[in-house]
């Protein structure tokens, strides 16, 4: 039996990892046949394989195919396979943004996921490798549907992905915020709130689509309040599949970050960096 526990819930119904997994194998099947019509080369470890070949195989097999392979083709290789895509997205995200009303309440995908046995400080060294390697084999093993990736300063990202896994996919650019208007009003027993805004990376439009996830402390591993918020103008089925994409990119995330050990200056240092976080998205 293993040491750790991470359950996930949507409207206060528990999310199986057996469903998410269900999920996740669904999407890779569809980037597999992507490529396969893109006629993107299927490699790993020095041998190519037929989308045919990927389709039969266990999702662990399938996630080292495709991580492999989009690293082999590279940051600009994947922005060139999908520049058709990613100007239908622009177009989908500018129309929306053009009919969003300010005045209405926004859309909203909330997922909520707790550990036990798996701290912030390691999801934060999970995160610190992410922007560190700076690759696309790690985020593709998190999510099949990340198509691209490239950590800037200040906490930036400028990525390429299936946004709820509707349509296209969109190349954005996330910047977190501490002027960013909070969409709702946090949780009581929320003790820190993460904020961000996203913006089209081809010319730095504003989606309207905002990122806000609120920790809540807990003794012996994490509570966090995934969130995210579109105009009214959004169609739900981008909500309703994010909250998949959500799901599936931190039940990754999470495997990957129970891993991690903190070192003794890591342990002194994050904590102070959490509560200076804490403060500075304070409104």
């Amino acid at each position: 039996m293993s040491d750790y526990k991470i359950q996930f819930k949507i409207d206060g119904q528990v999310v199986t990892e057996e469903q998410i997994h269900d999920v996740e194998l669904s999407r890779y099947h569809k980037v597999f046949k992507e490529f396969g019509e893109k006629q993107i080369p299927l490699q790993m470890n020095g041998q190519e394989y037929k989308v045919e070949d990927a389709l039969e195989m266990s999702l662990e097999e399938a996630k080292e195919l495709l991580a492999q392979s989009k690293e082999a083709v590279g940051k600009q290789g994947m922005l060139d396979y999908y520049k058709d895509e990613l100007l239908r997205a622009d177009h989908m995200w500018e129309d929306i943004a053009d009919r969003a009303d300010d005045s209405k309440p926004m859309k909203q995908a909330i997922v909520e996921v707790e550990t036990e046995n798996i701290s912030l400080i390691q999801f934060m060294l999970f995160n610190m490798s992410l922007a560190k390697e700076n690759d696309l084999y790690l985020p593709s093993k998190i999510h099949p549907e990340h198509y691209y990736f490239e950590a800037g300063k200040g906490g930036t990202q400028t990525i390429v992905e299936t946004f709820g896994m509707y349509k296209d996919p969109s190349y954005l650019h996330l910047v977190p915020g501490k002027g960013v208007a909070r969409p709702i009003k946090p949780d009581a027993d929320t003790d820190m709130v993460m904020i961000g805004k996203t913006l089209l990376a081809h010319n730095m439009k504003d989606t309207k689509i905002i990122g806000m996830h609120q920790f809540k402390g807990k003794q012996n591993g994490l509570h966090v309040k995934l969130g995210v918020f579109l105009p009214a103008s959004a169609p739900d089925e981008i909500l309703e599949g994010h909250k998949w994409h959500l799901m599936v990119e931190f039940n990754n995330g999470l495997h990957i970050a129970k891993d991690k050990k903190p070192n003794w200056w890591q342990n002194l240092i994050l904590p102070l960096a959490v509560k200076k976080m804490a403060k500075e998205f304070e409104e």
